[in-house]
């Protein structure tokens, strides 16, 4: 065997170990696919609990009061416990109560107090933008319009420009850029966020933190810039900022700090509110928020823990929380057993294609150590020499049932 025809083999051996690292764990989870199990969880106003839903199938109905016990509940119980959510079921029944902690409520008051909020750490784990889109927050017919302008950084100047012809807008770019430096915004740009669509009740955007952690709050009013410093509490330096645009307009945005505390700014005053709901890296873990009449719910999960932490709409007092431990499937039990690594290209965590090695699995040891053994004797009864044999039996107890397969396959 000559040296090139060596070499080959080996790269062949390797190439195809490393495209079944993705390949297998790939299959086998569209063969054994796995649902998320985290329950459906709210706060009741009526009995001052969380009430959990299981997704799992079986239709538990239970009540978490913190005490440690557990109440079941039916369907219809839970109706009533959250009239807040399932109205339209109370309407139905002739069950909807005038005012829910003596608070009086309509169907219309209820609509009008939701809405849901939502970050992934693919909102933060992407590439930086150069170019930023300006909707016009302002139109003259009161309906928003797709963005004509956009602006980006070429040293200390805001430059805006056309966006169909590229033209630099002069006038507004001196106008830009002299209230940024009015404002002492200290480039470059660190993070901005805005939702760029004309499919929203109203415009109010960018959220902005400068290379200080000072956050702004930009957006263009009758063609003109309006930049504002959100006024931050001593000590704190932001780093995440998300704009949210709600219905109700009472808040402006979310943001984090550099110890990962959450808070919110209210639209009157840019008042800043500092959330109790415990530590939120917006890097590693996804947050949702669900609001109504009378709370928050804000979910925060990294995908090995879920915490609920429920809060008053008018104050954001601290209400309750709850906490549980994802759930591991069967089949994702069993794949720990078969799969000692996996290879993947893409995450629902950021928005970068690479390869990355992920869930390392020391259950997989006893089957690697098997696979090892049988392509020793498979290598000793194939003649090879005993340095060949030791070096695919020690790449097989490194890459299990990655290497074994093509070992076993390629005799060479």
């Amino acid at each position: 065997m000559t040296e090139m025809k060596k070499a080959y083999q080996i790269v062949v051996i390797f190439l195809s170990a490393t495209i079944l690292a993705w390949f297998l764990p790939w299959l086998y989870a569209i063969a054994f696919p796995v649902s998320l199990n985290d329950p459906f969880v709210a706060f009741s106003p009526v009995s001052e609990s969380f009430i959990v839903s299981e997704n799992d199938g079986s239709g538990k109905i239970f009540e978490f009061s913190g005490h440690g016990g557990r109440r079941a509940f039916s369907r219809e119980q839970r109706d009533s416990l959250l009239p807040h959510i399932y109205f339209n079921q109370l309407l139905g029944r002739g069950h909807m109560p005038d005012s829910v902690a003596g608070m009086p409520v309509s169907v219309h008051d209820l609509k009008q107090a939701q809405w849901v909020f939502t970050s992934l750490p693919r909102d933060v784990n992407r590439v930086a933008p150069t170019v930023y889109l300006l909707m016009e927050s302002m139109p003259a017919r009161f309906e928003l319009e797709d963005p004509q302008k956009y602006f980006h950084i070429v040293g200390r100047r805001v430059e805006v420009a056309d966006i169909e012809t590229g033209e630099v807008d002069e006038i507004s770019s001196e106008r830009f850029t002299k209230l940024f430096e009015q404002r002492r915004f200290k480039f470059p740009i660190a993070f901005a966020d805005a939702d760029i669509t004309a499919r929203k009740p109203y415009d109010e955007g960018y959220m902005l933190v400068d290379a200080n952690g000072d956050l702004y709050h930009l957006k263009m009013q009758v063609g003109r810039p309006y930049l504002v410093k959100v006024a931050l509490p001593a000590g704190v330096k932001a780093r995440y900022a998300f704009i949210m645009e709600n219905v109700d307009r009472r808040q402006l945005a979310l943001f984090t700090d550099t110890e990962n505390n959450l808070y919110a700014v209210e639209h009157e005053g840019y008042r800043i509110l500092k959330l109790p709901v415990g530590s939120f890296d917006p890097v590693k873990e996804r947050m949702t928020i669900v609001k109504n009449l009378f709370n928050w719910v804000v979910k925060i999960s990294d995908g090995k823990s879920t915490r609920w932490v429920a809060l008053a709409s008018d104050s954001h007092a601290l209400l309750g929380s709850c906490e549980r431990d994802a759930t591991v499937s069967h089949a994702q039990e069993v794949s720990g057993f078969i799969f000692p690594f996996r290879l993947s290209f893409v995450s629902v965590d950021d928005c970068y294609v690479k390869p990355r090695i992920d869930s390392f699995s020391w259950k997989a040891a006893g089957l690697d150590i098997v696979l090892a053994l049988i392509i020793g004797l498979v290598m000793k009864h194939r003649g090879r020499s005993v340095r060949k044999n030791c070096l695919a039996v020690l790449f097989t107890v490194v890459a299990g049932i990655f290497a074994a397969i093509p070992l076993l396959i390629i005799k060479n």
